[in-house]
């Protein structure tokens, strides 16, 4: 299972940092609803999967598959509030 993984661009390692960082992302924010939530978790873990071992290259630091799934989460929101003219005032 493992080698398929890795053969459609998966890294196990990766996707679970990246799924705990969106999570404790998600998790400090309770003004989410579910669908959002859900969404944040999928582009963090992705986030954290895909650009990982890209940003390792560039920066030569390790360990941040965390903080990119982190990171990614957020990102995806702000792609998003910018794709559907949201104002950030308007979600606190």
């Amino acid at each position: 299972m493992k080698d398929f993984l890795e053969e459609i661009g998966i890294n196990i390692a990766f996707v679970l940092a990246g799924l705990a960082g969106s999570l404790v992302t998600v998790s400090n924010d309770a003004t989410k609803n579910l669908k959002s939530s859900i969404a944040g978790i999928i582009a963090g873990t992705f986030s954290a999967n895909y650009l990982t071992q890209v940003v390792v290259e560039i920066t030569g630091l390790n360990g941040l598959a965390f903080i990119l799934g982190y990171i990614g989460l957020k990102g995806v929101e702000k792609l998003s509030k910018k794709i559907f003219n949201e104002d950030d005032s308007s979600s606190n």
